[in-house]
């Protein structure tokens, strides 16, 4: 895989080649930060430049006591990035005292240690203390710093414009398939196989039960989707259910997948499940024959489902 070079902190001079850079959060880095991207490797091409996203970690909304579900962990977005070919990924550490620095402060650090030749910038870009500076704030203060802009439309996918925002709310509402349309990509969430109860097992459905270490990582709309499973870089069909399990009265939110066609040890393993397709609504059971039979009609519609996906 692609790597990209990590560089903590703008504080200090960074030496970089003619940089193209871009600015902001880039939640899911989904197909609208994708065209921003793809704006900037084409400008760095075309002047034999380099290619730098400047982001913030953790993310602002958190740091000023915003809640917030993040569609990517930190690392997650690391690996996307180098996905992307980007060649340096420029990791602000942020904190209420840098959050204090107005637009003007924060366009002249940048342009001081960073010395970028261009700007991109998206549409609805906002930075600075209390989101205060936009693009005109760039274009004020290109002449004095020696940089031009580069303005990226909004991008509309299917009638919907493509947001962090709209992603989170559709995933909170089950709809994995138009997500991922705005994605680019299917949401994907990695966690460790931890021991469950086993009665999944019990019944002849054995899942692999996963824990997420980030509380901010987005779990999607409670439900059973059918979903694509990656395991030490082999790839398997497989149905995940989110919830609370209410048919063996666990009430305590849940991620386990059923990997078809599977059957080996893998506690305390890394796994990344991709939810491909929503199935139904997490339901209670009368009892556990119940819970067989619905599982069989699950796994069933799951496995046509995936057999038209890649």
């Amino acid at each position: 895989m692609t790597c990209v070079n990590i560089i903590a902190g703008i504080t200090a001079p960074v030496d970089l080649n003619r940089p193209v850079i871009t600015i902001g959060t880039f939640d899911g880095l989904h197909l609208g930060h994708q065209s921003i991207f793809d704006t900037m490797k084409q400008h760095a091409m075309e002047q034999d430049a380099e290619t730098a996203v400047i982001t913030f970690n953790p993310h602002p909304r958190l740091v000023l006591g915003h809640q917030v579900y993040l569609l990517n962990t930190q690392m997650e977005k690391r690996a996307l990035l180098a996905e992307s070919g980007i060649h340096h990924m420029i990791e602000i550490p942020f904190t209420r005292e840098f959050a204090r620095h107005t637009a003007n402060e924060f366009i002249e650090m940048i342009a001081r240690n960073i010395k970028p030749r261009l700007v991109v910038i998206g549409f609805d870009h906002g930075f600075g203390q209390g989101r205060s500076g936009n693009i005109s704030h760039f274009y004020h203060n290109a002449q004095k710093f020696d940089f031009a802009i580069k303005h990226v439309d909004e991008l509309v996918v299917d009638g919907q414009k493509v947001s962090s925002s709209a992603i989170r709310w559709l995933l909170q509402e089950g709809q994995a398939q138009q997500a991922s349309r705005l994605l680019g990509r299917r949401y994907e969430i990695t966690g460790q196989v931890v021991r469950g109860n086993q009665i999944g097992r019990l019944i002849g459905y054995p899942t692999a039960n996963l824990y997420i270490d980030d509380p901010n990582k987005l779990i999607p709309a409670m439900g059973v989707y059918a979903s694509k499973v990656y395991f030490k870089n082999r790839i398997f069909n497989g149905m995940t259910n989110i919830g609370m399990r209410p048919t063996i009265n666990a009430y305590k939110l849940t991620i386990e997948t059923n990997i078809f066609d599977f059957d080996e040890d893998i506690y305390y393993e890394s796994l990344t499940i991709q939810l491909v397709k929503r199935i139904r609504n997490e339901k209670k059971f009368g009892n556990l024959d119940l819970l067989k039979t619905q599982l069989k009609h699950d796994s069933i519609e799951a496995a046509g489902i995936l057999s038209s996906t890649d």
